[in-house]
């Protein structure tokens, strides 16, 4: 029996659907039915068959045990010699190199034969061993705010909610090489104007919605669809970790309560959750809350707003009913309510008012701080303004204040 057949038997016992059991096996859904079939074939010819060694050296059997959930195995056959090399049992026992490792071997005669047994273990996909090595040797960098920087919060000024939503910044991405610093001149310059005039009992800082611009070691899309890079997979994430890291850490001084929500991006569905999942976790403070639950849509309320953040790559004209049926009851109880996206990198807004103004719902589109690549520059997708924004709302009548800061 092959040993993708012996794996195909050991699957019988999972009770799995065949599209389960074929991603598993790295196989497509067609070629999985097809063995399945010669197993369950060669399995009912051998019912009433020993399942002990053939001792008859020029038909050699081979036993094979698989655990593909364990990434283990063990293989067993009988031979008329005794073989005195890994690459001898190797070829005797048709293990197949590129999907699995030898790990152990040992002989044993057994009369006028040699029964030989080997370990297996599954072999490590090379993007699960990039990753592996940069979580071994990455170490998050030290940061501080200088005393100088870090505001005295009077709470005798007016008393707001603050938003900074800087989706599709695009580490990684071709152009992008000093975006980091764009990005924190940004959040310095906004950070520092919002609480010149304003007390900020609660500030939203959203992670993702495309921070990172690929998410395939091989550089494209969640997808699949090939991009223009300037780094690595594990540089961009790196650098895309640093930034947040950074920017949580000096955002909070600035603050009574920072919160952080992730929003997932269609260039970055995987990694992005990854990155910010890892920040909740080396991040420790009594003033942040975390919400990186991955949800498409996602509503946070602070009084009278309902404030509610996606990625903005499946746009629909129902957008408020949508918003107005999966949240409810946070609609029913607010009367400002704004949609915050990205995706476009162009800023836009879009008013859903009622006849008397005392109600509705608005989309704004948010600018991005992003550079322009090759294929954004074949395709005539340039002129945008490089830029980011801090909203601050007011406890009862929304949004009274917008701060931009373009990138130069």
């Amino acid at each position: 029996m092959s040993f993708i057949k012996s794996q195909v038997r050991e699957t019988l016992k999972w009770k799995k659907s065949p599209e389960y059991v074929s991603e598993k096996l790295g196989i497509s859904l067609k070629e999985y039915k097809r063995l399945k079939k010669e197993v369950l074939k060669e399995r009912k010819q051998d019912r009433s068959k020993t399942k002990f060694f053939n001792k008859a050296a020029d038909n050699a059997q081979l036993v094979e045990s698989i655990d593909l959930e364990k990434g283990t195995g063990k293989l067993s056959g009988t031979f008329d010699f005794e073989p005195k090399s890994a690459e001898e049992i190797v070829k005797l026992l048709k293990i197949d190199t590129k999907q699995w490792k030898l790990s152990q071997y040992w002989n044993k005669q057994m009369g006028d034969h040699w029964r030989v047994s080997a370990l297996v273990t599954k072999v490590k996909d090379p993007q699960d061993q990039l990753f592996e090595e940069l979580l071994k040797n990455w170490r998050p960098k030290k940061f501080y705010v200088p005393k100088a920087d870090i505001p005295k919060l009077k709470k005798d000024k007016e008393k707001v909610c603050g938003i900074i939503s800087l989706q599709d910044i695009h580490f990684g991405k071709e152009g992008n090489e000093t975006i980091d610093k764009d990005f924190e001149d940004t959040i310095r310059n906004l950070i520092s104007r919002g609480t010149a005039t304003h007390y900020i009992e609660k500030l939203y800082f959203i992670v993702g919605g495309d921070l990172i611009n690929m998410d395939t070691f091989s550089g494209s899309t969640t997808s699949g669809t090939p991009l223009d890079n300037c780094a690595t997979a594990t540089d961009s994430y790196i650098q895309a970790f640093d930034a947040m890291h950074w920017a949580i850490n000096y955002l909070k001084a600035f603050c009574n309560e920072l919160a952080v929500v992730y929003i997932p991006g269609n260039h970055d569905r995987l990694s992005s959750f990854h990155l910010a999942h890892a920040l909740s976790k080396s991040i420790d403070s009594d003033k942040i809350s975390w919400d990186i639950e991955y949800l498409e849509r996602k509503v946070h309320v602070w009084n009278d707003n309902f404030n509610a953040f996606e990625h903005g790559d499946k746009p629909s004209k129902n957008t408020p009913l949508i918003y107005a049926s999966e949240f409810a009851k946070e609609w029913g109880t607010t009367r400002n309510r704004t949609l915050y996206t990205g995706h476009f990198h162009q800023e836009r807004k879009v008013e859903y008012i009622t006849t008397s103004e005392n109600s509705g719902f608005i989309h704004k589109t948010l600018p991005s701080l992003c550079k322009t690549d090759y294929y954004h520059y074949h395709n005539k997708y340039t002129g945008n303004r490089r830029s980011g924004k801090l909203e601050l709302q007011h406890p009862t009548m929304g949004n009274i204040c917008e701060l931009t800061y373009q990138a130069i």
